[in-house]
């Protein structure tokens, strides 16, 4: 997906422009939401570009992340930790298992799997970090150390 992304319906590759020139924004300049949209979508973008090759996701890797640093972690922990539904956790989980980066324990929950990284997802692992700490690097590099930090803060303060 270099370049941009495909709207709905569309087989035409579309770069996201967060700002129109002519264009009024009227309340929406005002938007504390609007604008984090507008940056997420441009964030995404990016991501998209570095990483949509290997098929990775934010949601993916923050599943791997998640699964690595938390070794042994149940598919439900993992789906109120990332905030998406079960099912959608299995069918990430799938997907990692086919491609061989994770692991289903039995756990004391008939209903319920423990996740490991393979060496394989750890491996896997390794090499998207090293590309989403540069795709961050590029998507803020217009802002200092500070900045950065106060920004995350901030961030935070809203999701709370």
């Amino acid at each position: 997906m270099a370049g941009g992304r495909k709207p709905e319906g569309s087989g035409e590759l579309v770069h996201f422009n967060a700002r129109i020139e002519g264009i009024n924004y009227d309340i929406l300049d005002e938007l504390v939401g609007y604008a984090v949209r507008r940056a997420q979508l441009s964030i995404y973008e990016d991501f998209a570009v570095s990483l949509g090759p290997e098929e990775i996701t934010p949601q993916r890797f923050s599943s791997l992340v998640i699964i690595g640093s938390n070794p042994g972690i149940s598919q439900t922990r993992l789906a109120e930790v990332m905030g998406i539904a079960r099912s959608g956790v299995v069918s990430i989980i799938d997907r990692f298992e086919k491609d061989g980066y994770v692991e289903r324990q039995a756990s004391d929950d008939r209903r319920s799997y423990n996740l490991r990284l393979t060496r394989e997802g750890q491996k896997q692992l390794k090499k998207y970090k090293k590309a989403v700490k540069e795709h961050d690097d590029r998507i803020s590099r217009g802002l200092s150390e500070e900045e950065r930090l106060q920004l995350r803060l901030l961030l935070r303060k809203l999701g709370q």
